[in-house]
């Protein structure tokens, strides 16, 4: 890439790029754990709203860097992230196009302010035709809500995602969504204190601003 002294792999994309807002506010997750990470089942994700920033001050304790044993300051983002709601449980065969879902099983009771926004009933017998197919069933998901009013928020619609099951056989993974059912789970219950995690999220947007804002390409050095 020009008079680079260093290798510098690009940035961004060199297909179309629209500047559209995203569709949703919930951010798409495309890949899981390939792996069972737990011997017990577990719900693998969880949702948040940023709250505010903070300065974190720390000592550098890489070696063999210039900074090394001296304080940085970094920023950090503050989030807030109120218990997510277990809706339902969904699960997914593998067919000849992918996977597709095989059965829908909704909590009995579900909060007014996510049954008008969105219609969950289950069919006559969901329970028994679902546990029928496990032995078909691949992946086991669990249907969650969240309000940002929890969180806080003036906004109204809740937010409504799935969440994959992961540890044990798929037997276990059915069993354990389906007595958490109408249940409410907290950020402590998925993950440890001190663990990395992966995160997915929507940003504010650039507008029409350049490649450099919009993908974070660095100048190239000046002749």
């Amino acid at each position: 890439m020009g008079a680079r002294k260093r290798h510098q792999p690009r940035r961004g994309s060199l297909a179309y790029s629209r500047r559209v807002r995203a569709k949703s506010m919930e951010a798409r997750i495309r890949s899981w754990p390939s792996r069972s990470i737990t011997d017990e089942p577990k719900i693998l994700a969880h949702c948040g709203f940023k709250a505010g920033c903070v300065q974190i001050v720390s000592i550098d304790d890489r070696e063999k860097v210039p900074n090394a044993g001296k304080q940085l300051v970094s920023l950090g983002t503050v989030l807030v992230t109120p218990p997510v709601l277990i809706l339902g449980i969904r699960g997914y065969a593998k067919d000849y196009d992918g996977m597709r879902a095989e059965f829908d099983v909704y909590a009995e009771d579900i909060p007014k302010y996510i049954s008008k926004e969105m219609t969950f009933k289950n069919k006559e017998g969901a329970l028994e035709n679902a546990e029928k197919k496990i032995k078909h069933i691949k992946e086991i998901f669990a249907v969650v809500a969240v309000s940002p009013r929890a969180a806080g928020l003036e906004m109204k619609k809740p937010y409504i995602f799935e969440a994959m099951v992961s540890g044990g056989d798929i037997q276990k993974q059915f069993t354990h969504v389906k007595e958490l059912l109408g249940k409410e789970i907290k950020i402590d219950q998925i993950f440890e204190t001190g663990a990395t995690v992966d995160v997915a999220a929507i940003t504010k947007g650039h507008g029409w601003q350049g490649t450099m804002r919009r993908w974070g390409v660095k100048k190239k050095q000046h002749k």
